[in-house]
């Protein structure tokens, strides 16, 4: 999708975007013309009262960008409160946290679960838009004095079971081209008044990633291949690892394992924006209207958990997932699958050709032993 082909914002809108293009052709011009792109998706997303996540559009559900599988049906939260509510009594502890809430939808499916469940928890958000979280406090009210919102990460290790959906393809990118065998990175430079893609040269730190995801290949990946890597997410782990005494994370995002992530006729790689329901791929179109993420590596995951002293206790498609809990679910916890907008919201849910398939369950744990994660195993593939 071009540019044009972008629906076009109202006027406050195209003022709010064109005072973050401005602010970001002022760091170019400070950086010497050129920023990395993980910069640029940064600045896009969460420049502060300007970015995509901290400004005051509405971006989730019919009316914003994009909707997410709480925002399709509650059985997506019944599902994920029983696998949390598996592992606080594994771990013996009482507390979730929450990264990036949204809406607010999940965490209102998982109160209510652990409500009927007789599940007592301390429920903490972790939100950097102060926008969602005032949506999420109007959300959660019936449950205050349960929920407590937080700024960032606690410095004192405790117990907890942590749970993140569609976060991780938030994580800023670089993206990166191979030159002559050499990886390049892919930044940004003004272009008039928006942006334009421009590639930079090679650095050390992404020179290793791309040779570690070769290496793990066991092949180069060719000329002239374009994709994108997470170097913060090593770093991202080790702030979870150490925050957690023991704990359990729970993530649910679209992805693929890094065979698949960087397969060859994966060429142009994974990097979409969402724009009142339409996916494409200009990341400079409105920048801070629209959102702009990467499908998950969950190798790569997988791989920094372990190194920041996880375990991979569980990976599965969600189509699996969401089979195999919601097979099991209690009669009082059951959703009523005769009505046709709960058959349709989990069609999409479970189908491998919509969200079933696209969509991952990885389960990590630290000094924690508990059950299995329900649905087909398929760590191996990581």
């Amino acid at each position: 999708m071009s540019r044009t082909e972008v629906p076009v914002p109202g006027a406050d809108a195209r003022g709010l975007s064109a005072a973050l293009a401005a602010k970001i052709r002022d760091e170019i011009e400070r950086e010497g013309g050129w920023i990395d792109f993980a910069r640029y998706m940064d600045l896009a997303l969460y420049a502060p009262g300007l970015g995509y996540y901290s400004a005051g559009s509405t971006k989730l559900g019919p009316a914003g960008d994009f909707i997410t599988a709480p925002e399709l049906s509650r059985s997506f939260g019944r599902a994920f409160a029983l696998t949390v509510d598996a592992e606080l009594a594994a771990i013996g502890a009482r507390d979730v946290v929450e990264l990036g809430a949204g809406s607010g939808a999940l965490a209102a499916q998982l109160l209510d679960t652990f409500a009927k469940l007789g599940r007592e928890v301390r429920y903490e958000i972790i939100e950097v838009s102060a926008d969602l979280r005032q949506r999420q406090q109007r959300t959660l009210a019936p449950f205050a004095g349960q929920v407590h919102w937080l700024d960032r990460l606690p410095e004192t290790p405790f117990p907890a079971v942590v749970v993140a959906n569609e976060v991780l393809d938030a994580l800023p990118v670089t993206c990166f081209t191979i030159d002559d065998g050499e990886p390049r990175a892919l930044g940004v430079v003004a272009d008039g008044e928006g942006f334009a893609w421009r590639a930079g040269g090679s650095h050390s730190e992404l020179t290793a990633a791309v040779r570690s995801i070769e290496l793990a290949l066991q092949r180069a990946l060719p000329n002239g291949y374009r994709s994108e890597v997470c170097l913060t997410l090593p770093a991202w782990f080790r702030a979870l690892g150490a925050v957690l005494e023991r704990g359990s994370l729970l993530f649910a995002d679209y992805g693929l394992v890094r065979s698949d992530y960087y397969h060859e006729q994966r060429a142009e790689g994974t990097l979409v924006c969402h724009y009142r329901h339409r996916a494409h791929d200009n990341p400079f179109a409105y920048p801070g209207l629209q959102d702009i993420t990467a499908w998950v590596d969950f190798s790569a995951c997988a791989d920094a958990a372990s190194a920041a002293g996880f375990d991979v206790a569980g990976f599965t498609t969600q189509g699996h997932y969401l089979l195999s809990v919601l097979a099991a679910l209690p009669p009082e916890l059951a959703v009523d699958l005769k009505s046709p907008r709960e058959q349709s919201a989990m069609k999409t849910l479970i189908l491998p050709g919509e969200m079933g398939e696209r969509f991952k369950v990885l389960l990590l744990r630290k000094n924690v032993r508990g059950p299995e994660l329900p649905g087909k195993d398929f760590r191996h593939r990581l």
